[in-house]
């Protein structure tokens, strides 16, 4: 029995297959079951790292503006929660199991910023390229 060698230039292509949507269920602290299930790019999908390149983009522009005034921009904790919330929700393109709330954009950030566990799941899936791989 052989055993594969090498790899296509497809098979190491990780911006593409991060487009390729991944479906989890959200599980409880506990780890119950909720039939909810959460669908999301990976973090290597354009457009979660163009989402990133422009948030951090517009950050470093506005530090170098103010240091051109002679001032220093405070980010507060506040910010980086707000960071993390629509980090998380670029990465979000469905779901299925909750009621009275459909997908969308703007409510893919209401839930991540009403709801760390499910926040933390979705950075967790989007981060764990083999989920988008082929085994």
């Amino acid at each position: 029995m052989s055993k594969k060698t090498g790899l296509s230039f497809d098979d190491l292509d990780l911006v593409s297959a991060s487009e390729n949507a991944y479906e989890f269920e959200y599980l409880r602290a506990d780890g119950a079951d909720t039939g909810i299930f959460i669908t999301v790019l990976g973090k290597d999908a354009p457009k979660v790292q163009d989402w990133v390149r422009k948030a951090l983009n517009k950050r470093s522009t506005q530090d170098k503006m103010a240091a051109k005034r002679g001032k220093e921009i405070e980010r507060t904790i506040e910010d980086d929660e707000q960071f993390g919330i629509d980090a998380a929700a670029i990465r979000v393109v469905g779901w299925r199991g909750i009621t009275n709330f459909e997908y969308s954009p703007e409510n893919a950030t209401k839930l991540m910023e009403r709801n760390s566990e499910i926040r933390e799941q979705v950075f967790e899936a989007s981060n764990n390229l083999g989920n988008f791989t082929k085994a």
